[in-house]
């Protein structure tokens, strides 16, 4: 193993798996926050000057960092909740020019039984004010959401996950599949009920999703992590869902199966997609997928090929793709979210494949105990940032590619 050094004010150790040549540099970037959990963090235009703003789902708040000053903005506050916030999805719900968002809270863990409050945050004319916030509905261990147009009609609609079944126990979780739930937006988004339809209750432990568009039809699917491993899941209308089994995950005994994140690089060439994921559920394998031929609609025997690209990590969290050399292939960045050892610490790690093997780069090691990332072009120079937040270490990062 080789190891690179060079001055980024303070010092980063690039690590690779193989002795070829680092391929990236970077300068970090702590933000003005201290967090308790940084359960999620994205990217938006909150304030419409045309910059992508930070958003941070943090344990009794959701607030935003206004590019560029990262100035904080605190729009929501539940300090006296026995239970945390923990996932949000951005969207302009009442069409009224400015962005919203549906958040999740009352996370309990081990409750799968009640809890799960799923809420819409609406923004005023300054959306540095704290913002509406009203409850639509509940699902007990609600731990993801995110936007996706189904039918193809131009009206997103907001898809629900829970964690667990409801009513599930440890330490199988098998019991019961969880309730994949599909809100459409209702005419009076602010006073109408919001009625919720079931997708699929057929999967288990879904810990994540990823919203893609694998057919170019404009209809979205959900990629689905969960024991089942990664599940392409379609519905139009009121139609019954397909789900087209596309990665295996890890095989075992639960709890200690399938997958756990995952993020799809949508490639120009049908056939040559990509998945990146956890495995197995919480755990301790960088694995990518990569799409064999085309994924058929009802073809459950054509899974992707599986490769473990990572296995020097205690507890992974979260991954995302950018193409940082803009070579027309993308990069795999992954956050591991506790210690293993001195020399495989909690962080941003980054996966080049060089001549076929993956190769592996750690960015500043124990700086961030990664809970969520994502990459995004923060300051329109045509190359993507990584935005990470931190676990055990309560804190926010942006590393720019130098």
């Amino acid at each position: 193993m080789k190891r690179f050094y060079f001055s980024l004010g303070a010092t980063l150790l690039l690590t690779f798996c193989s002795t070829a040549r680092a391929q990236f540099e970077w300068r970090a970037d702590v933000l003005p926050v201290t967090l308790q959990v940084g359960y999620a963090v994205r990217t938006a235009d909150i304030n419409g000057d045309k910059q992508l703003d930070i958003v941070i789902v943090d344990s009794k708040r959701i607030l935003w960092l206004e590019n560029p000053t990262w100035k904080l903005h605190e729009i929501y506050s539940t300090p006296d909740a026995k239970f945390d916030n923990v996932c949000v999805a951005i969207h302009d719900i009442d069409n009224d020019g400015r962005l919203d968002m549906a958040v999740g809270s009352d996370w309990q863990f081990g409750n799968s039984d009640s809890g799960g409050q799923i809420g819409l945050l609406f923004a005023g004319e300054d959306p540095t004010q704290p913002w509406t916030y009203r409850e639509i509905g509940t699902e007990p261990t609600t731990h993801r959401m995110a936007w996706a147009d189904l039918d193809g009609n131009g009206q997103q609609e907001l898809i629900v996950a829970p964690l667990k079944g409801r009513g599930t126990r440890p330490p199988e979780l098998t019991q019961h599949g969880i309730r994949l739930l599909r809100y459409v937006i209702p005419q009076e988004p602010r006073t109408a009920n919001w009625e919720p339809s079931v997708i699929t209750n057929s999967l288990k432990v879904m810990h994540n999703l990823d919203v893609v568009d694998l057919d170019k039809n404009g209809k979205h699917e959900i990629v689905a992590a969960s024991f089942e491993g990664l599940t392409l899941v379609r519905q139009e209308g009121d139609k019954p869902a397909s789900l087209v089994h596309i990665g295996s995950g890890q095989v075992g005994n639960a709890p200690l199966i399938g997958s756990s994140e995952v993020k799809v690089w949508q490639a120009a060439q049908p056939g040559a997609r990509l998945a990146a994921t956890i495995e197995p559920w919480h755990g301790d394998k960088v694995v990518v997928y990569a799409e064999a031929a085309p994924t058929k609609t009802t073809d459950n025997g054509n899974l992707w090929k599986r490769t473990e690209v990572d296995t020097e990590l205690k507890w992974g969290h979260a991954v995302a793709w950018s193409d940082f050399d803009h070579d027309g292939t993308p990069e795999l960045v992954a956050g591991v979210r506790d210690d293993q050892n001195a020399s495989h610490r909690c962080g941003v790690r980054l996966y080049k494949r060089i001549d076929g093997q993956w190769q592996r780069q750690l960015i500043e090691p124990g700086q961030v105990a990664v809970e969520d990332l994502v990459t995004a072009d923060l300051n329109q120079d045509g190359q993507d940032e990584i935005i990470a937040v931190g676990r055990a270490t309560h804190n926010a990062v942006i590393y720019w590619k130098k």
